[in-house]
């Protein structure tokens, strides 16, 4: 038996497509904070420390003890084991891990005396925070007694401190 000829209106229809090839062809709306394009493709993304401590309260922390006199006490509470911290301007080092930073601090500690010192903060970001330091030190070396400004710029990864930066008053 042959199969009778459907009858055509004339209009030509638009070529059927499965709702898969449909999604594909129109542009899906996209949030922009759920995806980063990083460093290849620029755009917007969420920043995160991590778990842990945010960068407002370790910087809360640093700043109270350290005008408490206590800022020994920080460095086993909120710095990570493998901390870095860079010296600035005329020094261009860095020292990796609790155990070498400690030795830079209690070097330099040997060579100075702390008149008076005031911690001012914390400034902060997404990833850390900064805090200005003003510090009346004398160099036992020299005699010579100066004040002194520095910003230490801290980096935040899973609640800790994973690197301090420390950036000089260069005068002006």
């Amino acid at each position: 038996m042959a199969k009778k000829a459907k009858k055509s209106s004339g209009k030509k229809s638009a070529p059927k497509t499965s709702k898969k090839s449909a999604a594909k062809k129109s542009p899906a709306k996209k949030n922009p904070a759920k995806k980063s394009s990083g460093a290849s493709g620029g755009g917007m993304f969420k920043v995160s420390t991590g778990s842990g401590a945010s960068p407002m309260e370790l910087g809360q922390q640093l700043v109270a003890l350290f005008n408490q006199g206590k800022a020994d006490a920080w460095i086993a509470k909120i710095w990570a084991p493998t901390i870095e911290s860079i010296e600035g301007v005329g020094m261009n080092m860095g020292w990796r891990g609790t155990k070498a930073v400690n030795a830079k601090n209690s070097e330099w500690m040997k060579t100075h005396v702390v008149h008076g010192a005031r911690a001012e903060g914390p400034f902060v970001g997404s990833t850390g925070f900064a805090v200005k330091f003003t510090m009346d030190v004398e160099d036992t070396t020299n005699g010579q007694r100066m004040s002194m400004e520095e910003v230490g710029v801290y980096t935040v990864v899973k609640g800790r401190i994973a690197r301090e930066e420390f950036m000089y008053h260069c005068g002006g």
